[in-house]
């Protein structure tokens, strides 16, 4: 075996290890990936998974449980072996000391000041230095933004600047499609704004949810699910809103761009609670823009550059009053606005995956050459 990617998490639903592996098998390379879930029907001739059983539960218990399956993969090896997010590392690191491999980590969040960890003081402690240690043995770190880059580069006095890969999706066309209006009952003259990821508090999706009483007319589709779900529901609730607030659960990453297309608005209101949501950079903006969706979003650092480089939406100030979600939502409405919000996503021709593969190719061979 050539590369073994270590992911928690269900690999049908990671697209960004998904579209790593993809990229490498392409190129001729012998991929693995060790994770939970199962391989799309497309890949299983071409990456090979180390299936993990995932136990659910406690954070902890789940990273005991993969770091366990990790290091006890029989009658394997690998001279490149990439940790996709922190919680691999550990295992990572393990198996690059048994294999004398090269360590790649995908620093895809900043682990030094996640989200959900606001106000959660000793966690994130002992989040960040798992992370300072781990990141010291690793022979090349990947980021998802330039901003990120300049950050952890800074945060943990890295010699060599972090390796940006955005996190975009693979081209595809726009398909027009009626079907989120259609499974989740609304009318043909109702907009919907969607959502799409992991459903934490911090994500945008109270504030956008607290603007739909001001707009009759206008629906939250929520495609994912997360450990805010309940909370969230009932605030829904609570707000009156609850039966224009759709929630579709996880689907998995090759089946979101047809479900994605069947929307009038992508949200990507982040809630800047910690500094990796302040410098958010998502795949969700992405996304959307290959749905040829116009986007709202909060003005943030990274937000900002892009939405100014690449005019596909509006940026709503970080209070995000519901007056303000409103009126940006509106402007989108008008129709020569939306045209050419629509027509600035064109745009992704030339920013989806396949303009990062050469970085990931390049990347990879580079390490692989080390080890004859």
């Amino acid at each position: 075996m050539d590369v073994l990617l270590l992911a928690l998490a269900d690999i049908a639903r990671d697209a960004r290890t998904l579209n790593v592996a993809r990229a490498l098998a392409a190129e001729g390379l012998d991929v693995g990936i060790v994770a939970s879930g199962r391989l799309p029907a497309q890949d299983h001739d071409s990456i090979t998974l180390f299936r993990w059983d995932d136990p659910g539960g406690r954070a902890w218990q789940r990273w005991w449980s993969f770091t366990r399956r990790a290091t006890s993969l029989a009658n394997v090896s690998a001279p490149v072996i990439a940790a996709m997010d922190l919680f691999a590392l550990s295992a990572a690191r393990t198996l690059k000391r048994r294999w004398h491999s090269s360590l790649v980590y995908d620093a895809r969040e900043f682990y030094f000041a996640l989200g959900p960890l606001d106000g959660k003081g000793t966690k994130q402690r002992i989040v960040s230095a798992h992370e300072r240690r781990g990141i010291r043995h690793a022979d090349v770190v990947t980021v998802s933004a330039p901003l990120d880059a300049e950050i952890i580069q800074r945060q943990y006095d890295l010699k060599e600047r972090p390796v940006v890969v955005l996190n975009t999706p693979p081209y595809r066309d726009a398909e027009p499609s009626a079907v989120l209006h259609e499974r989740c009952g609304i009318s043909s003259s109702g907009t919907i704004v969607l959502y799409q990821g992991v459903v934490h508090h911090g994500r945008g999706i109270g504030p956008m949810m607290r603007a739909l009483p001001l707009m009759p007319d206008l629906h939250l589709c929520v495609i994912g699910d997360g450990p805010a779900t309940e909370a969230l529901q009932r605030e829904a609730a609570n707000l009156g809103v609850a039966e224009r607030v759709h929630w579709l659960g996880a689907v998995p990453y090759d089946d979101l761009h047809a479900l994605t297309c069947g929307a009038d608005i992508g949200c990507c209101l982040i809630e800047p609670v910690s500094l990796s949501y302040e410098y958010a950079l998502p795949n969700k903006f992405f996304e959307y823009m290959m749905a040829r969706i116009p986007s709202i979003a909060t003005d943030l650092p990274a937000l900002h550059r892009w939405i100014m480089q690449h005019p596909v939406g509006m940026l709503v100030g970080r209070e995000m009053q519901p007056g303000d979600i409103v009126e940006a939502i509106r402007r989108i409405q008008v129709p020569a606005t939306r045209d050419a919000m629509v027509r600035q996503c064109e745009d992704i021709r030339k920013l989806s995956y396949e303009s990062q593969e050469p970085i990931i190719i390049d990347l990879y061979r580079a390490l692989l050459e080390r080890h004859g």
